[in-house]
Formats: structure tokens, C-alpha cells, sequence
């Protein structure tokens, strides 16, 4: 069962999460994306899964190169924003990633930008590999970008203020648990809140654990958004791509 301390399902469904993000432009998601079709070289007509997709920039990105493109996440608010964007090749839904997919159905899915790790047990990040296996066709690829959370836990900034068209951002970032947690005070004129961010620290080894358990053969290991290959002590990325098997 979904854990009760779900701190996502307020942030990430908050319009102060979008303000305090909105430097996150397509650009950069049109970058990355770019590099990855380059490097995997998916067909034509490929089904592809970006799960937990946000605004839907990455989903918009793989769409525009021509790919059929289902973006799914949990914020009613984000999907309701992404669907402007929809057409025959291109759709959004609300879905909870650690709810069965269909299955058999996408050649490619991609779990990007630490959309990953939310969770508080081993259970419930396995149930979302889980899943996404299980959704693939005999032979897809599955693309994890994650944080290389040893590095980001070793080199944080500890305290941040901004503001962001008249509101006050009051930031702490520790690691703690094994997690890097990031709390978020805001000051909106009269009005305050607070919300946070945790991630899980996974080591590459462990990743690589998660994903194997789950039945993937792992392809590759890349450490960046220009794909360069994975430093455990530089690398700001942890990108695995992985591959489930051909099954006669």
C-alpha cells in the first residue's frame, strides 16, 4: 500500500513548485532528449512511456522527434497543464507509477530527472521497476535518470534564499537516512507554508540491484546529459539504461 508520508502529492501538485522550477525550460529538456534518441536509435514507430512526466517537456521532446509518446504522473495539476500539448501521437493521464501499466505495450520507457527514490521502503521503489517491466514489450529499454546522490550528499548547498516574482524562498538541504532532504519555507506577502523534497541516496551498485532483481539486463551506465560514461566521484548523473530480455 502507498505510504502515508507522501510528500510529493502536495509539493509537486503546488504552484509553488512550478515558480520555484520555472527556470527548468524546454531547452534543456529538448537537449537531453536529443542525445538519448541519438544514442539509442529507437524505430520509427516506437511506443514510448515517460512515467512520472511532469509538465510533460521531456514527453513533448520525444513527441516532436516523432515518436507515439503516453506521459503519465500523479499531479492532477501538471497533467491538466501537459494535455494543451496533446495530439494523435501525443497523450497525458494521472497515474500513480507504482500501479500496474498496461502491459506488453511500449518499446521504450523513460523515468527522468530523479522522478525515482520517493519512497519510503525497498518495496515500493521495486514495485515501480516492477512495473515498468512488465509494461515493456519482449526486448524494451528502459531509461533511469537519477542523481548521483553520493556526489549531490557530499557538495550541497546547505542554504539558499530567492525570490521569485514577489514571493521568498527560505531553503535547507542535509543528508539524513540515507536521504537528501531539501525543507522549503515560503513567505507569499501575509501568507506562509512549508513543504519538502526527499530522495533516496542510491550507490550505483544498488540501482543496479534494483533493476536486475527485477529481471533487466543492464546496457549501459552514463554519468550525464551528454551521455559520457558514469564517475561514481564526478559524474552529477546516474543514468542506467537497461533492457528487457527477448523471452522465445
Amino acid at each position: 500500500m502507498p505510504s502515508k508520508k507522501e510528500w510529493y502529492r502536495n509539493w509537486f501538485d503546488s504552484p509553488y513548485y512550478d515558480l520555484l522550477y520555472k527556470g527548468r525550460d524546454q531547452k534543456e529538456a529538448d537537449m537531453f532528449v536529443h542525445n538519448l534518441v541519438k544514442y539509442l536509435s529507437p524505430p520509427e514507430n516506437a511506443m514510448m512511456l515517460d512515467l512520472a512526466c511532469g509538465n510533460g517537456r521531456y514527453s513533448i521532446a520525444l513527441n516532436r522527434m516523432g515518436y507515439n509518446v503516453t506521459g503519465i504522473d500523479l499531479s492532477q495539476r501538471k497533467i491538466e497543464a501537459a494535455k494543451q500539448y496533446q495530439n494523435k501521437t501525443l497523450s497525458f493521464a494521472v497515474n500513480d507509477m507504482r500501479m500496474p501499466l498496461q502491459p506488453n505495450k511500449y518499446d521504450y520507457v523513460f523515468n527522468l530527472f530523479t522522478s525515482f527514490g520517493y519512497f519510503d521502503n525497498d518495496e515500493e521503489n521495486k514495485l515501480v521497476l516492477s512495473n515498468v517491466y512488465n509494461s515493456l514489450k519482449n526486448g524494451g529499454t528502459f531509461v533511469l535518470d537519477y542523481v548521483n546522490g553520493e556526489k549531490a550528499a557530499k557538495h550541497l548547498m546547505k542554504q539558499e534564499k530567492c525570490s521569485v516574482h514577489g514571493v521568498l524562498f527560505n531553503i535547507k538541504r542535509y543528508a539524513k537516512n540515507n536521504l537528501i532532504i531539501k525543507e522549503i519555507d515560503i513567505t507569499d506577502g501575509k501568507e506562509k507554508c512549508s513543504f519538502s523534497e526527499k530522495v533516496s541516496i542510491f550507490s550505483e551498485a544498488k540501482l543496479k540491484q534494483y533493476i536486475t532483481d527485477c529481471g533487466f539486463e543492464i546496457s549501459e551506465i552514463l554519468g550525464d546529459y551528454q551521455l559520457n560514461k558514469f564517475d561514481t566521484t564526478t559524474s552529477d548523473r546516474l543514468i542506467i539504461i537497461s533492457r528487457k530480455p527477448e523471452i522465445m
